[in-house]
């Protein structure tokens, strides 16, 4: 396993997070309760959060096992938004995430980060299976899933930060099925 590294797409630059993301992570996203509504943290109350989150990160971009990146539009150099994944809570495979800032939503930019991500994750990461699960209430985020191969396995709830349960469509995408579709690879 390798970690974060550094991946792009047509648009997009995917890297690790740097202390100096903090001003536009916070004004762009982390700071937005519409953004944030649906995810499992709340939203910052100040930039000094956002840099200890930032923190916190850098601490773990040494280990192997860690996957989190910075979403950049290539042309600007504009931060966007964040993906990541993370062991899901049966711990048997990566459930990765997404957010983007709202001036960013509509633009396919969470489908094409989510890609690199997925793609990244089966073929170097040596991982065979993955879960997501989006809010009932966020179809768009449903969308962007299904836009990249994933496939509904079920309902269920997820919860918040502070303890709210959430409804859910769980989803998974094995490796094969993946790279099964070249319009996806």
């Amino acid at each position: 396993m390798h970690g974060t590294r550094r991946l792009t797409t047509r648009r997009l630059l995917l890297r690790p997070f740097a202390a100096g993301d903090a001003p536009a992570m916070f004004r762009t996203w982390a700071s937005d309760e519409e953004t944030v509504r649906f995810l499992r943290w709340r939203a910052h109350r100040d930039e000094a959060e956002t840099r200890r989150v930032l923190a916190g990160w850098a601490a773990q971009y040494a280990r192997p096992d860690f996957y989190n990146w910075a979403v950049e539009l290539r042309e600007t150099g504009a931060l966007i938004g964040a993906v990541g994944a993370v062991p899901d809570e049966a711990g048997r495979a990566l459930e990765p995430g997404y957010v983007l800032g709202r001036a960013y939503w509509g633009r396919g930019y969470a489908a094409e980060a989510l890609r690199a991500v997925t793609r990244y994750l089966f073929a170097s990461e040596g991982q065979s299976v993955l879960t997501c699960c989006h809010a009932l209430a966020n179809p768009a985020s449903g969308r962007v899933l299904q836009k990249c191969g994933f496939r509904a396995a079920g309902c269920g709830v997820y919860h918040k930060y502070d303890g709210t349960a959430v409804a859910c469509r769980y989803y998974q995408l094995t490796k094969e099925e993946f790279f099964s579709h070249d319009d996806r690879t």
